[in-house]
């Protein structure tokens, strides 16, 4: 085993050192925190430090540590007294005990801080100094510097984890758990968000590794929990082979029940570092509305609603600013100012980001040009979309006819915002209708077949130029259309 012997000056009763592995550095030590005088080197022979063989940190399980062997140094004057050993790791000096150790946490922390907490071999180089009292005068032994080698204690963390149940058949890698895209040590936060089912929601969690294998279920790194059919909605997950519904053989499955938590997405979320993680139900609101410039800021004027595109994703096309152009709010939040969604740094015109449920600040586009604004509620994302055409067909007049004016004349809707159109209708009886532009059959809008939509039974559909008459109950309804998208949308009021 290598040694390092101590290093040393004869400024006081001097016995020469045994030469062991490698020579001596002679040098005088800098003052300890603890000693308000600078210590002297003093001779004393044959002490020596041996290092230790590689330390996994993961099969540490005791306080402290062993970090080197010592040798202690053999002093002849009888008026000297041992004091303490100290160790400096990167500069740093921490209390050493005479078998080497030192606390376990200390020296975890040390690597992490230096390395982070990846579980490959890596070394430090350390110095180790020996304190004694000579009539009230402080002297120190100097070790040649050695390497200390360590494996962190930290779980294997793959780049990408994957759901597997009941929303994808228990097959396939269409929904990926993902961090923040930096080192899987550094952020070992995993994130998904699925639909939900209905029932009983059961699935668990395939490493990307288990994706190269025969079977999926081969892999001896299956994320699940303890308990089969666990429905907690936070807690401890386990690693290992595939559980077969029985506590204690291996990763079992989640069982998330409707009639517990219902929802229309559920985001999972583990910490992959410290085998934890966290379920979260998502119900969405039905619509959502842009508070900004292009509506004066203003907390009445529903005025600019999204399309819907799916449960979960929804835009808004039109000619923006590019200078703090908007939040947004659901329905059922509407001009409650704390609940307004948005980002987290005023004015952000990046292409996508993250958005932000509380202390919200204004979203920006990338440029003042034509965009689609899109939002997904399931993931809390938004993007931005440049339209390939910067100059869409431009309309002076949108409105409504159909069977409540006699298919004569025009109900007609407001300009919002570049190429949006609003109103508030009043449909005194049930009856078909139709959107119109400049007040002529040239370019019209409806869908499919004459009544193939029924506005009571969703609120968007996109139309087609010559499209089928809408059919709409009677009632009140705030009506939009998007003459670039053909959204059309009726919502009941």
């Amino acid at each position: 085993m290598k040694k390092i012997l101590f290093a040393s000056i004869a400024l006081l009763s001097m016995v020469a050192f045994t030469a062991c592995d490698q020579d001596f550095t002679d040098g005088i030590a800098g003052p300890l925190t603890s000693d308000p005088e600078t210590p002297q080197t003093v001779a004393f022979g044959n002490g020596a430090i041996s290092e230790v063989s590689v330390i996994n940190l993961a099969e540490v399980t005791s306080e402290t540590v062993q970090v080197c062997k010592i040798t202690a140094p053999t002093v002849t004057d009888e008026k000297a007294t041992f004091k303490n050993y100290t160790i400096t790791i990167d500069g740093v000096v921490y209390d050493l005990t005479a078998n080497g150790e030192m606390t376990t946490e200390e020296f975890a922390a040390i690597i992490a801080n230096k390395y982070g907490k990846r579980p490959v071999e890596r070394e430090v180089e350390a110095v180790v100094r020996a304190y004694y009292d000579v009539n009230g005068q402080s002297v120190v032994a100097v070790s040649d510097s050695f390497k200390i080698k360590v494996i962190p204690a930290a779980p294997v963390i793959e780049e990408a984890y994957y759901y597997v149940g009941a929303a994808n058949g228990w097959g396939g890698q269409d929904y990926k758990l993902t961090n923040g895209g930096g080192d899987v040590y550094e952020d070992p936060i995993f994130s998904v968000t699925v639909p939900a089912q209905g029932g009983d929601h059961w699935f668990k969690i395939m490493p990307a590794s288990a994706f190269t294998l025969g079977s999926i279920w081969e892999s001896p790194s299956v994320v699940g929990v303890y308990t089969n059919g666990t429905s907690a909605m936070e807690g401890k997950f386990i690693v290992s082979n595939n559980g077969n519904d029985t506590e204690g053989s291996g990763a079992n499955a989640w069982c998330l029940k409707e009639s517990d938590y219902p929802a229309d997405f559920y985001k999972i979320t583990l910490n992959m570092l410290d085998y934890t993680y966290t379920i979260t139900p998502i119900s969405l609101a039905s619509q959502y509305y842009v508070v900004g410039g292009i509506q004066g800021w203003s907390d009445s004027k529903k005025t600019h609603i999204f399309t819907p595109e799916s449960k979960s994703v929804l835009s808004y096309t039109t000619k923006w600013t590019g200078a703090w152009d908007l939040k947004f709010w659901n329905v059922n939040d509407f001009g409650n100012w704390d609940k307004a969604y948005g980002c987290a740094v005023d004015g952000d015109n990046s292409a996508s980001g993250a958005i932000i449920g509380s202390n919200a600040q204004a979203i920006s586009a990338p440029s003042a040009e034509f965009y689609t604004f899109t939002i997904d509620m399931a993931s809390m994302t938004y993007t931005w979309t440049k339209l390939d055409d910067q100059a869409p067909t431009e309309y002076e007049f949108i409105s409504l006819i159909g069977e409540f004016n006699g298919w004569s004349g025009d109900f007609e809707l407001t300009q919002v915002a570049p190429h949006n159109w609003y109103a508030e209708f009043t449909q005194e009886a049930a009856g078909m209708l139709k959107y119109r532009a400049n007040h002529d059959w040239g370019t019209n809008w409806g869908f499919g077949n004459d009544g193939d939509w029924n506005v009571s039974d969703g609120i968007n559909k996109i139309g087609t130029n010559g499209g089928g008459n809408i059919y709409v109950p009677a009632g009140t309804y705030d009506v939009y259309l998007n003459d670039i998208t053909s959204s059309m949308i009726f919502v009941a009021k």
